[in-house]
């Protein structure tokens, strides 16, 4: 049986994948959300899920959208999850799998379960299967990541609808078996962490103009 990796190994084994230096204001957000990852994989209860991997593909499109050069944004992703031994495609095809199926009938379908939620999901319609998946033994290990793919699934589903999202997130929590109250506070953590990261770059921009002494423009995402 060969040794469970270390985050130590895992550190290594991304920076062996993407070589060059991250800016100061991303390595701290990279680095959390790769020991995230880390200690996902290496629970013994973790079986990946679409709905991980759109949340895994919408925290780093989210946090990195801001990031230059433009061109190392996908190596920087390709080392996220090749230093887990994961496919990089893989979460970017199921990731926009789901969202293809949110935007379209399956969608609209998902609008008509949120409004009569006892009631149990479609086999017949694919977006519900896949939601349906996760509650299929061995049940994945709940994540933050996954509580952002539901988020962003929402989200499409429900477009311009913003006040409506809260209460359908935590209604397919429920019946996805996941703490309402957890995945409500790991949201507001994730969007602490958006705003965080908008200052610091604000901070940085500052700095780069010289209207302002230079702070410490870390931020964390944990």
């Amino acid at each position: 049986m060969s040794a469970v990796p270390t985050v130590a190994d895992t550190k290594r084994a991304f920076y062996q994948y993407h070589p060059r230096p991250i800016h100061s204001v991303y390595q701290r957000v990279v680095e959390e959300l790769l020991v995230e990852m880390h200690l996902l994989h290496v629970n013994v209860a973790f079986r990946y899920h679409p709905l991980y991997a759109l949340g895994v593909v919408t925290a780093f499109d989210t946090l990195m959208q801001h990031y230059t050069p433009v061109a190392q944004r996908d190596s920087i992703f390709q080392a996220l999850c090749r230093s887990l031994q994961q496919d990089p495609q893989q979460y970017r095809r199921d990731a926009e799998r789901l969202q293809s199926l949110a935007q379209g009938d399956s969608g609209a379908a998902l609008r008509t379960w949120l409004a009569q939620p006892e009631t149990p999901f479609s086999e017949h319609d694919p977006l519900q299967r896949e939601l349906q998946s996760w509650l299929t033994p061995p049940v994945p290990k709940y994540s933050r990541l996954a509580a952002i793919g539901l988020w962003t699934l929402v989200q499409m589903v429900l477009p311009g609808t913003s006040e409506e999202w809260p209460q359908a997130v935590q209604t397919l929590a429920q019946a996805l078996g996941w703490n309402p109250e957890k995945v409500q506070r790991d949201l507001e953590l994730y969007r602490s962490t958006l705003d965080r990261l908008t200052q610091a770059r604000a901070v940085l921009t500052d700095m780069r103009k010289g209207s302002s002494p230079a702070p410490s423009a870390t931020v964390t995402a944990s």
